[in-house]
């Protein structure tokens, strides 16, 4: 498993989406937690990609900054089959 399906399937055992609209520093320590790496760039880095996927639902705080949901029901992006003539080489 790469880290974006492991920090899915951890907040999807642990129902975090019961919990509400949370602050993205909760979502760093599970992360870290998760990943048992704590480099703030790549948790960073992999929780903007989860949000751009669906998986976090981004609202504006009262004080102009974030809060966060986990979203279970994202849709798991749709890998397009590989055109095997792209690998076909031709000398002619």
């Amino acid at each position: 498993m790469n880290a974006k399906q492991s920090i899915t399937a951890y907040c999807k055992f642990k129902n975090i989406q019961n919990r509400g609209f949370l602050k993205y520093g909760y979502y760093k320590r599970i992360i870290g937690y998760i990943l048992d790496y704590y480099n703030d760039y790549f948790i960073r880095k992999t929780f903007l990609a989860l949000v751009e996927e669906g998986y976090f639902i981004k609202k504006k705080n009262i004080k102009k900054s974030y809060i966060y949901k986990f979203n279970p029901d994202a849709k798991e992006p749709e890998t397009k089959p590989i055109d095997p003539s792209r690998f076909i080489i031709s000398w002619d």
